[in-house]
């Protein structure tokens, strides 16, 4: 019994091209037309996560932080993380947990410049700077666990997405283009009834793996 069926992102914008009635079966759309659709599907596959659609893809191995002493109140985040961080270090063989703060409680912090051997928060801002508290002496030897951004998706291979949502993706981008190809109310309407009701399904399976993580206030 074979589980590895897929689809590659041409059959997929293939399937929405005729969904919206730009092509018939057998039929080949235009470059532009295939253009159009390629670009829903990135903004699609970037956007997963908003629509409560994200794998949750969490990195399967921590990921070092890199350290510097010329900055050490901050580190980068990695160039594929999205959220859902578990930020860690090392001592005797224990994992410590940083607890993860949102940025009025690292504002309040009364002393942001205090230095010790070891971090024990950390306020990750939109543009990826991690902000240390208390800010480490020395390079304490940060990880992390995140969720990571979707892949960008090529014509001819699997787009990144869970297996069981790939026959979504047809409709879905033929609902975000529908209005650009000049579909008719009606039809609009019957698209989004039926994405909308794909995507309830989908979204009904999508459960929470992301790891858990507790931390003491200080």
């Amino acid at each position: 019994m074979s589980t590895t069926w897929t689809l590659t992102a041409q059959d997929a914008i293939t399937d929405a091209l005729q969904i919206v009635g730009v092509i018939g079966a057998g039929q080949t759309a235009a470059a532009d037309d295939y253009t159009v659709c390629m670009n829903a599907l990135q903004n699609i596959i970037k956007e997963l996560p908003i629509h409560d659609l994200s794998w949750p893809k969490i990195t399967a191995a921590p990921v070092a932080l890199a350290w510097s002493a010329g900055t050490p109140a901050q580190v980068a985040m990695p160039a594929d993380y999205f959220g859902v961080p578990v930020v860690s270090y090392t001592v005797d063989n224990a994992n410590i947990d940083l607890l993860v703060i949102p940025k009025v409680d690292y504002d309040a912090i009364q002393q942001p410049d205090y230095v010790a051997a070891r971090p024990q928060k950390i306020y990750i801002a939109a543009n990826g700077a991690g902000y240390l508290w208390p800010v480490p002496a020395t390079n304490p030897g940060l990880s992390i666990t995140y969720q990571a951004i979707g892949i960008d998706a090529a014509l001819g291979a699997m787009p990144d997405v869970a297996q069981t949502w790939l026959g979504l993706l047809g409709l879905w981008i033929a609902n975000d283009v529908s209005i650009k190809f000049g579909v008719n109310l009606g039809d609009r309407q019957d698209i989004e009834r039926r994405f909308l009701a794909r995507r309830g399904l989908a979204l009904a399976y999508a459960t929470e793996s992301a790891p858990i993580s507790f931390g003491v206030c200080g």
